[in-house]
């Protein structure tokens, strides 16, 4: 809807009536310029924007996790499943063996047994990245079977070279040690390979080796660069651990030393193996060290007693005092005080599950008064609908379950990429009816969230340009818009290529998705107080600052095109700042032409313009990491600014006050 002031503008009644009835607006050529209107009237609030809607959601998907952000740079540490097939190679001379074994260490089913008669015997990985001059650290668990082996472990180049190497020498005795290790690289190599060996004579088992850089694994276990990537976008809440993994996530699997933490193929997302060293605590410690509220999703998928006796037990683990059975367990994992966590979800997707929402609500109302009762300051999430034209789903939540859950959490994934601009459209329809049919609800205080949202099958020019307008709608919505977070987050640039993310990474860099840039750009110069919004453009109108509010007869209602450019005007709490930021999601230039009026307008002023235009098909990637990016330049201020958007462009201007 165009949000002007009819008082000015009397003839944008009629323009809003037509919108309003539904009439149809003729279409005109889409690579005519236009311009688009934005009165700022500082004396004029339309509402708060809520500064979560710029949350994130992180799921272990397509190594979104392990062998990502999780800083550990040995693959298949348990030899579990398909690991030894899957990432390790045996090597020997003619009198050694290596070889998988069925024996058993701490939660696992194998081992790896290392046998040399006056001969050397191992086990290697490649594609190990490592840094000159940094400290790496870690350890490897040995069991002396037999003989006097000498064990080792080292890194070589692709050319052979030994780059690093440590002795690996377990104490007297008996039964399975953990034998540390540290080195300094002598040399960067983005593809070294890592060997564990034995040589003499003797029999040796070898389990659970780690490494990572040094400084990784004392604050958190992030990778640097991954977390660095993540904390520039600034979110106020993480989403964890899912998405479709939370419905199968064993979250007692996950706590604890890491060694004793269980194999878990990942099922949903690849079949690929993962030890949850990424777990409970170490999700609470990325929130720390990001300043964001964390948001749990528990396993729901029926109202089996079993599965919420388990449910509970992790709010227990959570949110208990340590002297209780499960406060203390915390405890003991180097975590005294009882977390906080202010959001609670009860499961994902159900209709996915097969279940219908008449059953779905039935696991709500199971959940509800027990997560009510175990943290009653905490806001409990409920699934509402994954298609934006389910308002049955979403409608029968409300109806059915109201009064166990406060927020709606929508998923509005927009599948079709050249549907960048309508799917704004349609997304953010549905979500004012949404809203509408909850404030006419029993539940009115209910709010709605979008858990999973963007582009789906697109990272290039496209994605950023529907963020923008995603973030713009959402906006605009908000506070009767609680939160959202876009997905996915992060990803290898390996795998599955139709999924789409924020960042992307290999094991050694990442590059801003085009979502990514977009958001950040608009996160970097959040503004809390909502002031103006307008969307599409008209044509034919006069652009020169001193007369074109005069001029307003021009705009004929036929002129008007949708879907083409969107912008949103916003303040800081003491009106000092004031943002615009706008997207063009047309081929043509067009013009934002904006009067910033009332009392609290700035007199004087600096003004600065960010802008990010590219093609539709651009897109960064390892190689070319900032193909797209912002440019910053700065105009003079004048009540009457007239703004020009490229061709398929994202723009940000902050005014402000001298």
């Amino acid at each position: 809807m165009i949000r002007v002031s009819l008082r000015l503008f009397p003839l944008w009644s009629f323009f809003i009536g037509l919108a309003t009835c539904g009439l149809a607006l003729l279409p005109v050529a889409a690579a005519e310029p236009g311009v688009a209107v934005l009165l700022v009237d500082t004396d004029r609030v339309e509402g708060k924007i809520d500064e979560r809607i710029y949350g994130q959601f992180l799921e272990h998907i397509n190594h979104s996790v392990e062998d990502g952000l999780y800083a550990e740079q040995v693959r298949g540490q348990g030899f579990e499943g398909n690991d030894f097939k899957d990432y390790w190679e045996p090597f020997a001379d003619a009198s050694g063996k290596a070889e998988l074994t069925d024996v058993k260490f701490e939660s696992g089913e194998r081992s790896v047994r290392l046998t040399a008669e006056g001969s050397t015997a191992g086990v290697r990985q490649g594609r190990v990245f490592v840094e000159a001059g940094v400290v790496y650290d870690g350890s490897v668990w040995v069991n002396s079977e037999r003989g006097a082996l000498r064990l080792g472990l080292r890194l070589k180049n692709a050319a052979g070279r030994v780059l690093a190497e440590a002795a690996l020498v377990p104490k007297a005795g008996a039964g399975w040690q953990e034998v540390p290790f540290k080195f300094t690289a002598t040399a960067t190599e983005r593809e070294a390979v890592l060997e564990i060996f034995a040589t003499g004579t003797g029999a040796a088992l070898v389990d659970f080796p780690s490494l990572m850089r040094a400084d990784a694994r004392a604050h958190g276990k992030f990778r640097p660069d991954l977390l660095a990537s993540l904390a520039a976008l600034k979110p106020p809440f993480i989403r964890w651990p899912g998405g479709s993994f939370a419905s199968t996530y064993k979250w007692q699997d996950g706590i604890g030393p890491a060694v004793s933490r269980k194999f878990s193929p990942n099922v949903e997302w690849g079949g690929y193996s993962d030890y949850y060293g990424f777990g409970t605590d170490e999700f609470m410690e990325l929130c720390r060290q990001l300043g964001a509220e964390p948001m749990i999703v528990l396993a729901a998928t029926g109202t089996d007693p079993a599965q919420l006796a388990y449910a509970m037990d992790w709010l227990h683990y959570l949110l208990d005092p340590p002297t209780t059975e499960w406060g203390r367990r915390r405890a003991a994992n180097g975590h005294a005080a009882p977390y906080r966590v202010p959001y609670i979800q009860i499961d994902n997707e159900p209709m996915n599950l097969g279940l219908s929402p008449e059953q779905y609500a039935a696991i709500v109302n199971l959940y509800g008064p027990r997560i009510r009762a175990l943290a009653p300051g905490a806001k409990i999430v409920a699934c509402g609908q994954k298609r934006s034209n389910d308002m049955s789903w979403t409608e029968k939540m409300v109806d059915l379950a109201g009064a166990n859950f406060d927020l709606l959490g929508c998923h509005n994934y927009e599948y079709e990429p050249d549907k960048f601009a309508t799917g704004v459209r349609r997304i953010e329809d549905y979500l004012e009816k949404a809203a509408g049919y909850i404030r006419a609800s029993a539940h009115p205080a209910i709010r709605l969230a979008v858990l999973e949202w963007g582009l789906c099958r697109s990272y290039d020019w496209r994605a950023g340009l529907h963020t923008a307008g995603s973030l713009i709608s959402y906006e605009k919505l908000s506070p009767s818009l609680d939160l959202t977070c876009p997905a996915l987050l992060m990803r290898n640039t390996t795998d599955n290529p139709e999924w789409r993310a924020w960042i992307y990474h290999d094991h050694v860099s990442w590059f801003a998705g085009s979502g990514y840039v977009a958001e950040k750009l608009f996160r970097d110069h959040y503004a809390p107080v909502r002031l103006a919004s307008t969307s599409g453009t008209f044509r034919d109108i006069i652009t020169d600052r001193a007369t074109f509010f005069s001029n307003i007869s021009q705009m004929k209602p036929e002129r008007w095109t949708p879907d083409t450019v969107d912008a949103i005007a916003a303040a800081s709490d003491d009106g000092r700042r004031i943002v615009l930021k706008a997207v063009n999601y047309d081929a043509a230039r067009h013009t934002l032409l904006t009067r910033v009026q009332g009392a609290r307008a700035p007199v004087a002023a600096n003004v600065k313009i960010w802008t990010i235009a590219a093609g539709l098909n651009d897109e960064n990637s390892l190689a070319e990491p900032n193909k797209i990016h912002p440019v910053e330049t700065t105009a003079t201020y004048t009540p009457d600014l007239a703004i020009a958007l490229p061709p398929y462009s994202v723009v940000v201007v902050e005014i402000t006050a001298r």
